[in-house]
């Protein structure tokens, strides 16, 4: 048995003699993690429960966590865990950047985190509303502590404060990106009503235009087709005046070519049907021909 470890002992010296000439580095040992044991976890779990928190309701201007954990280990106190600090606003920050102010990140408020609460208690009884020194020369040397123990209040509190916070403020841009995004849909909606709109009244008044057009091209020709008729007319009774009435053949005559002109006159209207003889002798109107002219056509039409 002293062979064999002798041997496996020479075997492992010249193999770590040949990586160390080989420039490699010799292998490190396994860190090896202990189960955690009942007495352990009860030490743990105390040393949980006698941590004490304390709040800073006012943070100096410019005051970074580091310095304030600085100043607090220069007052004597060394069992500073946690610090956080709350950071001002973006919208603050952006408009003090815009006016030409301090391009430094400032806070608000802020938790410091003890290991032991008594000492946490007397700290906040001894400090608050007492200067923070640190001389004369120094930046926060006029300003004032402001302290408070938080009986009761536990580190993971806060860290469940600032994630509810977190969740709050995202839903509520959430439902405000959703409530811009519906008022957008809906102003486009009634944009693209109004321009289907806008384009079905230019339809209606091209087509109004279009058919004032035509009706007014027409009522022109009928009128003067129907005044033309009346020259002639009227030109026929002069001439039948003037002959005296010359006989019954040429009074036969006179009338059949005025029943004709009649007839040719009523026919010029535009009208959804042709009225019968009946009625255009009957109706009064006669195409605008005197009274004369249809009581010299009805009687030849008696006989």
């Amino acid at each position: 048995m002293d062979d064999a470890d002798a041997a496996t002992s020479g075997a492992a010296a010249a193999d770590g003699g040949g990586a160390a000439r080989r420039g490699g580095a010799p292998p490190k040992a396994k860190r090896v993690v202990k189960p955690l044991t009942r007495a352990k976890l009860e030490d743990f779990q105390a040393a949980q429960e006698n941590r004490g928190v304390c709040y800073f309701s006012r943070i100096p201007p410019y005051l970074k966590p580091s310095k304030l954990r600085q100043l607090l280990a220069d007052l004597g106190t060394t069992e500073v865990l946690r610090v956080y600090l709350a950071p001002e606003d973006t919208a603050v920050r952006a408009r003090r950047l815009k006016g030409g102010g301090n391009t430094k990140r400032s806070f608000t408020e802020g938790w410091v985190e003890f290991a032991d609460k008594r000492r946490a208690k007397r700290i906040a009884s001894s400090l608050n509303n007492t200067p923070m020194g640190g001389g004369h020369r120094s930046f926060y040397a006029h300003d004032l502590w402001n302290i408070k123990y938080l009986h009761k209040f536990k580190w993971h509190h806060l860290t469940e404060k600032i994630a509810a916070d977190n969740r709050t403020r995202q839903d509520r841009m959430r439902a405000e990106i959703a409530q811009a995004k519906k008022e957008s849909t809906f102003y486009l909606k009634r944009v693209r009503q109004a321009k289907a709109i806008d384009a079905m009244e230019a339809r209606k008044a091209r087509k109004a235009a279009a058919a004032a057009e035509t009706s007014g091209g027409d009522g022109a020709d009928g009128g003067g087709a129907d005044g033309a008729a009346r020259k002639a007319a009227k030109k026929r009774k002069r001439e039948a005046a003037a002959e005296g009435g010359g006989g019954g053949g040429n009074a036969a005559a006179a009338a059949a070519s005025d029943a004709a002109e009649l007839a040719n006159v009523r026919r010029r209207f535009r009208q959804r049907r042709v009225a019968p003889d009946g009625a255009a002798a009957g109706g009064g109107g006669g195409g605008g021909l005197s009274a004369s002219l249809l009581g010299a056509v009805l009687p030849s039409r008696q006989q």
